[in-house]
């Protein structure tokens, strides 16, 4: 062999296995992932540790004289002493569930309109669609100082309107007012996932339960919900998730008030943090909301399931 068949031997291409060659394609999803994950412990998981700590301290930033001192559960046990803590874990809770009924029927009877075809479909769910991108805090102002204001709101106009004594919500029914705020943004956020739902039912299954005799109310509870099983427990159980959180809202609207008629669990956190200063205590106000988040979302996927699975048995 001389010296040139010798470096074209070495420059020859390797042969690759098909197992190399998929894993040169493929990386593993895992290591694609990493960035992902080690970015979510920084933002999410390295503060909440923060914050157990923090719920262990008394730290009045009000007192800087006292300092920080370690008092175990004593803030967990001062804030489950209080009563305005169960008045407010009573708002979450009606709040939560309202606001997710709502939605989602709602939701529902949206996604099954947009489903259909009609003149001017594209602009209709475009106005559907809206609320869901307008921020927290302006859609508060807007109800606030266009919809619910007892002097020139549109309420006081219809009321007016009917010969009606017009209605002072923030005032008479605080947690209500705010329920529809929030419910307005978090319709079309129901309608999308649940209309993703109806747009991907086979239209095979429709055509065999019409071949069947079933009509419209049997195919939708025979054929319609079984299939949208899986987009109802994602769509309620993030709803939940981002419900629990609502802050912008109240803050813009009621303040929590009056009193705390219109406050939940996450302006709670709010007000004993920034209003009253307890750093301790409303970091352990903030560990309970996540633990009561947890239990409640384990036990919403749970009805969902056992409701889902009784229908289709």
């Amino acid at each position: 062999m001389n010296q040139n068949e010798a470096v074209q031997q070495k420059l020859k291409p390797r042969r690759v296995s098909k197992q190399n060659r998929k894993a040169l394609n493929n990386p593993p999803v895992k290591r694609l992932l990493l960035p992902t994950v080690i970015y979510l412990i920084i933002a999410t998981q390295i503060p909440f540790i923060v914050t157990i700590y923090y719920s262990f301290q008394e730290w009045n930033l009000m007192r800087p004289d006292k300092g920080v001192t370690f008092t175990w559960f004593a803030n967990f046990m001062k804030a489950l002493r209080t009563p305005s803590f169960y008045e407010v874990a009573m708002n979450t809770l009606i709040l939560t569930i309202s606001v997710l009924t709502i939605c989602f029927v709602c939701g529902l009877l949206l996604a099954l309109l947009m489903n259909r075809n009609f003149i001017g479909k594209g602009i209709v769910r475009t106005m559907f669609i809206s609320p869901f991108f307008i921020m927290p805090t302006v859609s508060g102002i807007i109800w606030k100082t266009m919809i619910y204001n007892p002097s020139f709101g549109f309420s006081s106009y219809f009321a007016e309107l009917f010969g009606v004594e017009p209605f002072d919500w923030f005032t008479q029914n605080p947690l209500l007012a705010v329920i529809f705020i929030i419910s307005w943004m978090w319709i079309p956020f129901f309608m999308l996932i649940l209309l993703a739902g109806l747009q991907s039912l086979p239209i095979e299954l429709i055509e065999a339960a019409q071949l069947d005799g079933a009509n419209r109310l049997q195919q939708f509870f025979n054929v319609t919900i079984p299939h949208l099983v899986r987009y109802i427990e994602v769509v309620v159980l993030l709803g939940l998730m981002f419900i629990l959180q609502v802050f912008g809202e109240i803050y813009v609207t009621t303040s929590g008030g009056p009193g705390f008629a219109s406050t939940n669990l996450s302006f709670l956190v709010y007000r004993t943090g920034f209003q009253s200063w307890d750093v301790g205590g409303a970091s352990a106000i903030g560990v309970i909301t996540v633990i009561l988040t947890i239990v409640m979302m384990m036990l919403m996927f749970k009805v969902l399931r056992r409701m889902f699975k009784e229908e289709q048995a």
